[in-house]
């Protein structure tokens, strides 16, 4: 039966989707806990404590499959959590990420130091944004905290809270308060899904329980997130095609350019991020169980989701660098 819409039943059950370590808590918490769906004995992961409906969350059996369960609601297949059945955590994904920020960093401080190029400012908080975020997913994604915990959910709430002339208060301010207010009304949303502050995201009926459905959480952390992504590489190519017009001439002998003529580097870079952003996320949903099972609940596919991220991004700044100017050109106008 197909999942309504807002919902992450499939998703969670599939993937390390730091937002699933929402739902993981209000389950546990909840006045007749879902432990059924936590817990499920037709997963590989969790067969063996033999969890049933009539188990309250205060059973032993019951407190040890939440000590041991890795990120994820009812996998097939979870990296236990560090310590628990010899599990060191998801290594793959903690050095990955560990480089992910390092090269953020030195994209963001590189791109600072290009003090005559367009949009530095902005590119910088970007890749400050997206360190920050790969620094984060060590924490919520690599099973190191325990499941249900009030600090993984702080931190999980964070991480799902997706982050005229350039560098001018008129560029800046609106970017900002736009940032604000995003980033407050996600992570309001996902602090409530967690904490369970009020009713209005709080799973009360079988059906949504089962289907984690938190609507505004995926909207806020999903839909709109790869919104902006698309709206990103279309607005960066109209740029490169329409603003900088960077197209070779037709020759004398042609009506039009030539395909090659039109796929200049700039251009050509920012599709190439785009293509593998898209592959990242396609192997983040689709091969995360079949990696674990197959690498027996040792890696999923956060890594190479994440290395993936961290080659788009590299793109970006390589593409951002091919269409813009780092000093002002003085050399060719002369000082005044």
């Amino acid at each position: 039966m197909q999942e309504p819409f807002g919902s992450f039943g499939w998703i969670c059950s599939h993937t390390v989707l730091p937002q699933c370590n929402l739902f993981f808590r209000q389950l546990f918490e909840n006045d007749s806990p879902f432990l059924t769906t936590l817990f499920p004995e037709s997963s590989d992961f969790f067969s063996q404590y033999n969890v049933k409906g009539r188990n309250s969350n205060e059973d032993l059996t019951v407190l040890a499959a939440k000590r041991d369960a890795g990120t994820g609601v009812g996998s097939n297949c979870e990296i236990a959590r560090v310590g628990q059945r010899g599990s060191s955590g998801d290594v793959a994904l903690i050095v990955l990420s560990a480089l992910a920020v390092l090269i953020a960093l030195l994209f963001a401080f590189r791109a600072s130091r290009r003090w005559a190029a367009v949009g530095r400012v902005e590119l910088r908080l970007l890749f400050v944004a997206f360190g920050v975020r790969s620094a984060f997913q060590i924490v919520t994604m690599t099973s190191l905290l325990k499941q249900g915990s009030k600090g993984l959910v702080i931190w999980n709430a964070l991480i799902a809270s997706q982050v005229v002339e350039d560098g001018t208060a008129a560029a800046l301010v609106p970017l900002s308060i736009f940032s604000i207010l995003f980033f407050v009304a996600a992570l309001y949303i996902s602090l409530d899904t967690g904490l369970h502050w009020t009713q209005a995201f709080h799973l009360t009926s079988t059906e949504d329980a089962e289907d984690l459905k938190g609507t505004a959480l995926f909207v806020f952390s999903l839909i709109l997130p790869a919104a902006f992504s698309v709206l990103y590489v279309f607005i960066m190519l109209y740029i490169v095609i329409k603003v900088l017009d960077e197209r070779k001439p037709a020759s004398k002998s042609e009506k039009f350019p030539r395909v090659a003529d039109i796929l200049t580097t700039g251009l050509v870079l920012y599709l190439a991020s785009f293509a593998f952003f898209v592959a990242a996320q396609l192997i983040f949903f689709l091969a995360s169980q079949p990696l674990c099972n197959a690498s027996n609940g040792k890696v999923n596919s956060a890594f190479i989701t994440t290395f993936l991220e961290v080659i788009s991004m590299t793109l970006v700044y390589l593409a951002w660098l091919s269409i813009t100017e780092d000093d002002w050109g003085q050399n060719e106008y002369g000082m005044y």
